[in-house]
């Protein structure tokens, strides 16, 4: 269980570095090796999240809740300024059904890392960009020859994991599907939501309405809290959470778009790396060989979207 001090001298070494990367000590907003390091630290962080909701042993919604509880409280201190603004902005349709979604997305899939090996369960939590692009016509957006063999390859993928998963937990396995589903559900509605309110201030807005959401399961389910399951859970709210949503949104001041959203498919590889070194989770063949595809065409999905659209950057000038 103490191994988080060891995670917390890593990201506190991490932390350095980034901040050498400054010069001077001021942010440089035309930095390709800072924006380097705030996405891979983003993604580091990311994949740690799994294996600190089973050193926590809260149950899914409780661990969830205490996560977004934290990150309100630190988010409230950066949208002071405007708070009562964005409060207005809550009882928008799509703010409402993207907290609802989040929640179910983090529910879904910490309940899975406790049924299935977390290499598994955060692949199939990848099956989201694809989910995305089956609700794409909601966005009035065709899908073409490309989105459809990517689907193809993805469900293949889903198809090989499940074949070696099927004898450990099915249920583990749907509730991995159902984070994937609501994962790409989630992408749909937050940019519904984008129109209204920004990155920052909808995460923000997501974190009250999964609190208000999952304050019940405090008083139905059983669960007891001791020293180092606060300590895992202020990291997974403030590091895991707003830090990593922090580095993660500021890397694309510095980076070109396309470096950032093929780097976000590191995710699921530090998850394995991760569950690997401290759980001891031994990804099977199926895993890899599906992953691989799974996770291969989520970066052909990002690379066909920044070419359809001409994305060439989400850089900031001053």
């Amino acid at each position: 269980m103490r191994c988080y001090i060891i995670y917390l001298n890593i990201i506190r070494k991490i932390l350095y570095v980034y901040n050498k990367s400054w010069d001077g000590g001021l942010i440089d907003y035309n930095n390709p090796k800072k924006g380097l390091i705030e996405i891979l630290s983003s993604t580091i962080i990311w994949g740690s999240i799994p294996v600190f909701a089973i050193w926590s042993l809260l149950p899914s919604p409780v661990f969830v809740f205490f996560r977004v509880l934290i990150s309100f409280l630190l988010l409230s201190v950066i949208v002071r300024k405007n708070f009562i603004q964005t409060i207005k902005k809550l009882f928008n349709f799509y703010v409402i059904l993207s907290g609802v979604l989040l929640s179910l997305n983090w529910v879904f899939l910490f309940y899975a890392v406790f049924m299935i090996p977390v290499s598994e369960a955060i692949i199939f939590y990848y099956t989201g960009p694809v989910i995305a692009i089956l609700f794409s016509p909601l966005l009035k957006e065709k899908i073409n020859k490309s989105g459809l063999l990517n689907i193809v390859i993805s469900f293949t993928g889903i198809i090989i994991m499940s074949l070696g998963s099927l004898s450990i937990n099915t249920v583990g396995i749907i509730l991995a599907l159902l984070s994937g589903i609501t994962y790409g559900l989630l992408s749909v509605t937050s940019k519904f939501s984008s129109k209204y309110v920004d990155s920052i201030n909808l995460v923000f807005l997501q974190s009250i309405i999964s609190i208000i959401i999952l304050i019940p399961f405090l008083f139905i389910i059983k669960f007891s809290i001791n020293y180092d399951v606060i300590i895992i859970i202020i990291i997974s709210g403030s590091v895991q959470t707003v830090l990593a949503l922090f580095l993660w949104y500021d890397s694309l001041k510095n980076l070109n778009i396309q470096i950032v959203s093929i780097l976000s498919y590191l995710d699921p590889v530090f998850a394995i790396i991760f569950a690997l070194v401290l759980l001891g989770q031994i990804p099977s063949l199926y895993t890899i060989i599906g992953g691989s595809l799974l996770i291969g065409s989520g970066i052909i999905i990002t690379g066909s979207t920044i070419k359809r659209y001409n994305i060439k950057s989400l850089g900031i000038t001053n």
